[in-house]
């Protein structure tokens, strides 16, 4: 979530892969990026805040609304 507001995404709009390693790099000390992204993908998909796609990943309706409420994980 803190790459969605660090770029400030709309609804619905994709973060690109390329966009999100740094903030997978810096949260994933001990894991392999492709590992922290799995663990995000899941987090995020579980509350409803973001969705895979394929060239990254989208915010949805519910984590845009998060982010302005600051009620985000």
């Amino acid at each position: 979530m803190e790459a969605f507001r660090h770029f400030n995404t709309p609804a619905n709009e994709v973060l690109s892969y390329d966009q999100l390693l740094p903030f997978l790099d810096e949260r994933s000390e001990h894991q392999h990026y492709k590992d922290a992204l799995v663990e995000a993908e899941y987090h995020l998909s579980k509350e409803a805040y973001a969705t895979p796609d394929p060239s990254g990943l989208r915010l949805t309706e519910v984590g845009y609304k998060a982010l302005q409420e600051g009620k985000e994980a």
